[in-house]
């Protein structure tokens, strides 16, 4: 047999020429949870504004196209960008920290780590890494928390604006029930929010976008959330991001804190904190009532398997969501999930399910075009249409050991089921953000030996 691997290196400069680029390989496009367009002789052609012009079988694409430029990339994947719906910057150097159950975890591990935010070099630091690694793990947009300082989160938005990524991100408010350090008065957390959204709400044509986020309930008074509602509904096209019905613990004390309210989602809906661009995380326990509210108001959850597997907090009721017609997609919740690859996360959601087998070709849609949906962003990245921006990354599936060397001669969904349930970040060999390379693997190879000494 004659195994297929990639024929050609990876060269991803600047095109030669503004105009049409071609990148021709293997392209496989989600259109639904069942269904994907496959293009084992595709091309991706995007203009010079990364914009996407066509997707399809090259051949067809050559004969109603003038291409500028071509990129050769042999038997590798081009697919969306992956779309993460929750995770904490601040939290990446503590990856790995076990042995606790959400609650006591914070306070053991987290609270101290974001505590030293209050240095800039620190923040800068974490900042420029963290960015770097979603890149390098084929994230092209991203939903992220940062810490209860203003400053450190103006870096970070810093770091992503010169980076490249597409991101929704917030500064995190902590009024009450946290460390001293990280406490801060109701009128400047909402101050300092409404600052940072004024300052980087829509930057660069809407590829960084602001998030009002409270980190959870028992955080905030109700006063509180009342105002976050007020500064969210006076920024049109923002976004609310928190955390609910993560943990049983948290729950029972979130019930006997706000005990004139329903259930644990109603405080955030009685406050006016539900509805289009609300995007809630984990989300585990529910009963029917939360689940009906949450379809009719059209809001979002960030299914986090690998964070509720790493603490055991419970089991995310996937069927019962996807038939109610609630809008979700998969976040690797960083550092209560252990790894920011997409790919480790798409694993976790089909292991942690008891009784249902989730495809490879619904995980990928997860992780991509139902990302989009939840963020209500499909009508500009998710998947390959024309006319929408080009996110994209390019896979290399035999970079790993232990998947078979001649798995690109294999039924796509075969390849797809490789990718998920075998793949981390070694498979990413480029990462774009509307056609401009923001990680590759020569890219890495170049840094590496600038710094390393001779």
């Amino acid at each position: 047999m004659q195994y297929s691997t990639p024929a050609h290196p990876l060269h991803l400069g600047k095109p030669e020429n503004p105009g049409y680029t071609a990148y021709k390989g293997h392209v496989i496009n989600p259109i639904s949870a069942q269904a994907y367009e496959d293009f084992v002789n595709g091309a991706l052609v995007v203009d010079e504004h990364g914009t996407i012009v066509a997707v399809g079988n090259y051949e067809d694409i050559q004969k109603e196209h003038k291409i500028d430029n071509v990129r050769e990339l042999g038997t590798r994947l081009i697919t969306p960008g992956f779309m993460d719906l929750h995770i904490h910057l601040p939290q990446f150097p503590q990856l790995g920290k076990s042995g606790q159950h959400l609650l006591p975890w914070l306070e053991k591990y987290i609270y101290p780590a974001e505590s030293r935010f209050s240095d800039p070099v620190h923040s800068k630091a974490i900042a420029d890494w963290f960015f770097k690694e979603l890149a390098r793990n084929g994230t092209t947009t991203a939903v992220v928390m940062t810490t209860v300082h203003q400053e450190a989160t103006d870096m970070a938005f810093a770091s992503a604006a010169e980076i490249g990524n597409r991101v929704i991100m917030g500064k995190v408010m902590m009024t009450c029930n946290a460390p001293a350090q990280l406490l801060e008065s109701e009128r400047d957390a909402i101050n300092h929010s409404s600052a940072l959204c004024q300052k980087w709400h829509g930057y660069d044509n809407d590829r960084l976008l602001y998030a009002f986020t409270p980190r959870f309930a028992l955080t905030s008074s109700e006063s509180h959330l009342k105002e976050t509602a007020k500064a969210w509904k006076q920024h049109p096209g923002s976004y609310f991001h928190t955390h609910l019905s993560e943990s049983e613990e948290e729950v029972k004390l979130v019930a006997q804190t706000f005990s004139d309210h329903r259930s644990y989602l109603d405080v955030y809906a009685d406050n006016g904190l539900i509805g289009v661009n609300s995007i809630f995380a984990h989300a585990i326990h529910l009963d029917n009532a939360d689940v009906v509210k949450l379809s009719k108001t059209q809001s979002a959850l960030a299914h986090c398997p690998s964070s509720n597997f790493f603490l055991k907090s419970g089991v995310f009721a996937y069927d019962r969501l996807e038939k109610a017609g609630v809008k979700f997609g998969l976040g690797s919740d960083v550092a209560a999930g252990p790894q920011m690859s997409l790919f480790q996360v798409m694993k976790d959601a089909n292991y942690i399910q008891p009784q249902t087998w989730l495809s490879p070709a619904e995980l990928f849609y997860r992780a991509t075009l139902a990302g989009a949906i939840a963020l209500n962003l499909e009508h500009r990245i998710g998947n390959f249409k024309k006319g929408k921006e080009a996110d994209f990354i390019i896979i290399d599936p035999t970079k790993k050991s232990g998947i078979a060397r001649n798995m690109m001669l294999q039924p796509t969904d075969e390849i797809l089921s490789s990718l998920v349930f075998s793949g981390d970040e070694r498979l990413i060999e480029a990462t774009f953000v509307r056609g401009h390379c923001i990680y590759s693997v020569e890219q890495k190879a170049i840094e590496a030996t600038i710094s390393s000494p001779h």
